[in-house]
């Protein structure tokens, strides 16, 4: 089952996913705009869609329409922000257009099935206005495969890279928008959900690359403070994640081994290295990744499952994956940025989760008790802050990477499914038996909170926020016991 409609529905839903969680006041199924006292009402289900207006009757809303109404509400629209909407409109046509025949491989469907990008994001299709045939090549939704490029000459290395000396790989996409030209085909690799990160099958490993193009929020440029943080990080990590290991058998993560780049263009072409999953899975088990099982992909163990079978996946994948993040916290100071593009989970042959993989350290952070790293490493902070948060903001990042864009999203998609299933107590279960079996009595309080914070997507983009930013709006806690 694939949660996919045409462009138009995408847009609009996405508008008013926006709106009802950062904006608007949601009530009997209406939503009023508080500044303009526009009244909007919305089909509703798992995400809001069919947008209406009230004037005087009930009117149909374009999505083109019910952007300009967001400008009206909001007040000094960003430069570019109807052209962004458009931009992302357009790109899901053209992915829909070219969408072919699936891929043979499982893990490789769940990653490439995001063909409406983030619901809760007001362009989640943003290219940067490209046009789609310079991107289309390489773009996972239309499950491309490539080869990459290598360049010959003098590379810097940072960490442990197996490349062979000299040799450079890049992505033929980065060295078109960098004016260069092609060279010498590499590997055969398939670009995973984040569009600039490629799997190479027959090395099993994984390459991050620059991408100079805006893609939703922030142009995908591996910057030069993310860089040098990699090897420390890979060495904080890997005892951090042997212990969790030790705990909770089967967690473990994708670490960034080190990166390789040209001295002339350091960030333009610079490669990560991340590690394979083959050393990282349990016997049996097939990787997906969380945001494919959310969107929905043909294979998807929650298709063909009876309520109570789906009640036991849930309980089960909240199991493998809940636990992990909050040792990793409350054990080791590691604040996870766990969301759905973040995670992989493993399956056995019956599609249970057995599993949790976790991935990508970019947008980690250490809470204080790492003062000794973060302090050595200070100079080497970006734009976007230091990587060491407060415990307050620390738990804040977490609350919303875990619950609000993962595990609402995986919940709404068995619900999507077998409505009425009571999936939270499945989930409150999870939390507290945590907190009850390791000592950490602010995972139990998660419970007792009405509100979590959700990232304000629309209003960040409203003040011109960087793309790392982070903006919280309170949203409904489903863990809430009332």
């Amino acid at each position: 089952m694939e949660a996919i409609t045409d462009p138009d529905g995408i847009t609009s839903t996405a508008l008013l996913n926006c709106l009802r969680r950062e904006v608007g006041e949601w009530a009997g199924g209406t939503l009023r705009l508080p500044r303009s006292g526009t009244v909007l009402r919305a089909r509703e289900g798992r995400w809001l869609s069919d947008p209406e207006v009230f004037a005087g009757t009930w009117q149909p809303l374009s999505w083109h329409e019910l952007a300009v109404l967001v400008t009206k509400e909001l007040g000094d629209p960003p430069v570019g922000f109807l052209d962004e909407i458009a931009g992302s409109r357009s790109a899901i046509a053209a992915v829909l257009d070219a969408r072919g025949t699936p891929p043979a491989d499982l893990y490789q469907r769940s990653e490439q099935a995001l063909v409406a990008g983030h619901r809760y994001h007001p362009a989640p299709k943003g290219r940067g206005n490209v046009p789609a045939r310079e991107w289309l090549p390489y773009s996972p939704e239309v499950h491309a495969s490539f080869s990459l490029a290598q360049l010959e000459g003098v590379f810097s290395d940072d960490g442990e890279v197996p490349f062979t000396p000299g040799v450079l790989p890049a992505h033929p996409w980065q060295l078109s928008l960098l004016g260069r030209e092609s060279a010498a085909a590499g590997p055969e690799v398939w670009p995973t959900s984040s569009v600039r990160t490629v799997y190479d099958p027959a090395a099993d490993l994984f390459y991050k690359f620059s991408l100079d193009v805006r893609i939703t929020n922030d142009v995908r440029r591996l910057w030069a403070h993310d860089l040098r943080w990699i090897p420390p990080l890979a060495r904080l990590l890997r005892p951090v994640f042997a212990d969790i290991t030790e705990v909770f058998p089967g967690a473990s993560f994708l670490i960034d081994r080190g990166y390789r780049t040209s001295p002339e263009e350091f960030e333009g072409l610079a490669v990560v290295v991340r590690d394979g999953l083959r050393p990282h899975l349990l016997p049996g088990a097939t990787p997906l990744l969380a945001a494919g099982l959310s969107e929905g992909f043909d294979g998807n163990p929650l298709d063909g499952l009876d309520s109570s079978a789906a009640l036991r996946w849930f309980r089960q994948y909240v199991s493998v994956v809940v636990p992990p993040v909050l040792h990793a916290f409350f054990a080791h100071g590691v604040v996870m940025e766990c969301h759905l593009q973040n995670v992989l989970v493993g399956v056995d042959a019956g599609g249970m989760p057995v599993q949790a993989i976790f991935r990508d350290p970019e947008g980690m952070r250490l809470l204080p008790r790492h003062a000794d790293l973060l302090s050595s490493m200070s100079s080497m902070d970006g734009p976007d802050g230091a990587r060491g948060v407060s415990e307050a903001k620390g738990w804040e990042r977490l609350r919303y990477c875990l619950v609000v864009n993962h595990l609402i999203e995986i919940a709404g998609a068995v619900l999507a499914r077998h409505p009425g299933l009571d999936v939270w107590e499945e989930a409150r279960a999870v939390f507290a038996a945590y907190a009850r079996d390791h000592g950490y009595s602010q995972a139990q309080s998660l419970l007792e909170d009405r509100f979590v914070p959700a990232k304000a997507n629309l209003l960040l983009r409203w003040t011109r926020a960087e793309g790392a930013a982070s903006r919280y709006v309170d949203c409904p806690n489903p863990l809430y016991r009332n």
